[in-house]
């Protein structure tokens, strides 16, 4: 795109500076990034406003100023007046993705939505150059910047779409228009806001609202998902481990699972680790056999990955004896059952460290009295809750610590270490209970 066809696009006028026909080379919202020749979008955030940063854009001969308060700065860098610069963000991210026509794979879910997108993309990248969102860069700001990057080569896009609000995952769909939509489930996650289930369904629905066609891919034995039925032009398919026949043989570190696609079967070796993710694993199959993706290529991905991902049940080996075990990537109802799952499992002697769960409003209390209850049948896990929401759970477990707040518990284990052999460490990614690390250590 030229510096001049951005007025037209954006609906803007110029305030300033002389406008040419000089191609733009990236789009920037961070003044750090500036390059030569960038595009400098001045976006509004809670906390910080780019208009703030302009001098340093002028600095660093951006090649166009993007902004939507009048500014009075002496430069020969064009600047762009727009009536809102995030909207102008999306414009830009849908121009461009229009341009390079990528198919779309939207993923969505209470949990487990980050390590469905990296396992598909890692099924897709067999077959095809593919780009997706890293980290958790799956909002407003980190779904158009992902767009952004997308080059010529890049036939797919995998996107993670999050969301607090109502409303907020329908404005991701319609920006990324998805040829493929994926919901993992529906949880307990962000219920302080959006007040129930109901509503966490209805925001995790929102996925389709920018899908002309396609096809929605859902877990069949979800409470909520499995009721969705075709709606207009989205096909609706449930999965589950019938959809490929599935056997599994579990051992103390290891499970076997076979799977049968067509006439043929699949065998494949997977950690105990990825035994909660099976479900994941069966969504993002069926994404690959949409994209024909070869089932053996799939296996074989599957084969080689470690499934440890940063803080999400990442073991982090201590000694000889002692292996922590880092989950505090985020927090949930469903998420910290599951964590529990896996650490029951484990033979030794285990510790479960676990820190409040937030964003759960009116429902906190209950939720974390509930997980209180399902704690205490584990009679062999030593427990420490840290936080002011967890302390309705220390009447249930005669095995547990309490302490209020992370610093509390970081000046205590200095003096008192832990000896387990497993030490399991979840909470909301708020509560940096990640920072007992390098004291365990």
């Amino acid at each position: 795109m030229k510096v001049e066809e951005l007025k037209e696009l954006l609906h803007g006028e110029w305030l300033s500076g002389k406008v040419n026909k000089k191609k733009i080379k990236n789009i920037v919202i961070d003044s750090r990034k500036v390059e030569k020749d960038d595009v400098f979008l001045c976006i509004i955030g809670k906390t910080l406003d780019g208009h703030q940063y302009i001098k340093e854009a002028v600095q660093k001969r951006a090649s166009v100023i993007i902004v939507s308060k009048k500014v009075d700065i002496k430069t020969s860098i064009p600047i762009l007046l727009v009536k809102d610069t995030n909207h102008a963000y999306f414009e830009l991210a849908k121009h461009h993705k229009k341009k390079i026509n990528p198919k779309v794979i939207a993923v969505t879910g209470s949990v487990g939505k980050t390590t469905t997108k990296e396992i598909i993309a890692k099924f897709l990248e067999t077959k095809y150059c593919v780009l997706k969102n890293e980290g958790n860069l799956n909002n407003h700001i980190g779904v158009p910047m992902t767009m952004l990057q997308l080059k010529p080569k890049h036939e797919v896009i995998v996107l993670e779409m999050g969301m607090n609000h109502l409303g907020e995952i329908k404005q991701l769909s319609l920006l990324a228009e998805p040829n493929t939509s994926i919901i993992t489930n529906i949880g307990t996650s962000h219920i302080g806001y959006l007040k129930s289930m109901k509503n966490i369904f209805r925001a995790k629905m929102e996925i389709i609202e920018g899908m002309n066609q396609g096809t929605l891919i859902v877990p069949k034995k979800d409470r909520y998902l499995k009721k969705v039925k075709n709606i207009k032009s989205v096909q609706v398919i449930h999965v589950d481990s019938l959809s490929f026949h599935t056997k599994i043989k579990k051992e103390e570190e290891k499970m076997i699972v076979q799977l049968q696609y067509g006439s043929k079967e699949f065998q494949v070796l997977l950690p105990r680790c990825a035994e909660h993710l099976l479900n994941n694993i069966y969504l993002a199959l069926q994404v690959g056999i949409i994209y024909q993706v070869p089932m053996e290529n799939m296996i074989n991905v599957l084969q080689n990955m470690s499934f440890q991902f940063p803080s999400r049940l990442e073991h982090i080996k201590i000694n000889s004896y002692q292996t922590i075990i880092n989950d505090t990537y985020n927090a949930s109802f469903e998420s910290t059952k599951a964590s529990l799952e896996y650490l029951k499992k484990l033979s030794g002697t285990k510790c479960f460290i676990f820190g409040d769960i937030l964003e759960l409003g009116l429902k906190s209390k209950s939720i974390h009295k509930k997980l209180g209850k399902i704690f205490a049948k584990e009679k062999n896990i030593y427990y420490i809750l840290i936080g002011k929401e967890t302390k309705v759970m220390k009447k249930y477990l005669n095995n547990c610590l309490w302490f209020e707040n992370i610093e509390e518990y970081k000046d205590y284990i200095t003096i008192h270490p832990l000896t387990e052999n497993y030490i399991l460490l979840k909470g909301s990614r708020k509560m940096h209970i990640e920072e007992v690390i390098e004291k365990i250590k």
